[in-house]
């Protein structure tokens, strides 16, 4: 670590030695999606010295985003997150190398760019792209790499690491292993795979809400204790895979906490 490094990062030695905060200056860490949980995602992982981001997202910033997402301003309505997301990240690090775009993922040759040489990725995609998070995953394996994913149900987080030796996003959501993409118009997933634990307050919503939310028509409630809490359970989990620190739970287990139910689950669907 040179000068200006070592000063940046100083207050994690201690937590990290020195050799695991080069190991983090070294990692490369992809993005797909910088709105609620991928932006502040980002921002944790290059304040805990991730030396190298790729992020990528083609929507733009709007008025219902200022209850959570980071970046988002009155005076930034109608801008790109990700290119919003990547100005502020610069000044953090400014060492660190930053790469963004405003394409997202949208065919299979995005997802094999976005992977190269990376670590590790993330998907935090909007809800009910299941096909362009099939080509993330599928892409990530190729490359023998972990693919994670993290939502943010009202109060609370839930994170899925996904091995790349281990089930397949086809096989969690009991698809075909070898669904071809191109023939298929929508992809309808079973609710206890998209959210295995349902807190207590979001029972009130009503039915045919929830519906109109599974099936993309509206989106879901969210807050910004949520997407707080599920961007550092993420920034946790992927750094423990690069750094190789304790046991990974991994898919068909998954992490689930939520602060207004008290809980914290370690849980596992077989």
């Amino acid at each position: 670590m040179d000068e200006q490094y070592s000063t940046i990062f100083s207050r994690n030695i201690g937590f990290f030695t020195k050799s695991e905060q080069d190991q983090l200056c070294r990692s490369t860490v992809a993005i797909a999606g910088v709105g609620g949980v991928g932006g502040l995602l980002a921002e944790r992982l290059l304040r805990l010295g991730i030396g190298h981001l790729k992020i990528t997202d083609p929507g733009v910033f709007e008025e219902s985003n200022l209850n959570r997402q980071f970046g988002s301003s009155l005076c930034n309505i109608g801008e790109n997150k990700a290119e919003v997301v990547y100005t502020l990240l610069r000044d953090i690090n400014p060492q660190a190398q930053i790469d963004w775009d405003s394409k997202g993922i949208v065919t299979v040759d995005d997802a094999n760019s976005f992977t190269r040489d990376c670590d590790l990725v993330v998907d935090e995609m909007d809800f009910g792209l299941f096909r362009e998070s099939i080509s993330l995953q599928r892409a990530a394996r190729d490359r023998d790499i972990y693919y994670a994913f993290a939502s943010a149900p009202g109060f609370g987080a839930m994170v899925m690491m996904f091995d790349p030796r281990g089930p397949t996003l086809e096989e969690y959501n009991g698809l075909p292993v070898d669904l071809d993409l191109s023939k298929v118009d929508k992809i309808e997933l079973p609710m206890e795979r998209i959210a295995p634990v349902i807190p207590s307050y979001a029972r009130k919503i009503p039915a045919d809400v929830v519906e109109e939310i599974i099936a993309g028509k509206r989106p879901g409630p969210t807050t910004s204790i949520g997407t707080g809490i599920a961007s550092v359970l993420t920034a946790n989990e992927v750094i423990k895979v690069i750094l190789k620190r304790q046991d990974i739970v991994k898919v068909p287990q998954y992490i689930y906490i939520d602060l207004m139910d008290r809980q914290f689950i370690v849980g596992s669907i077989e």
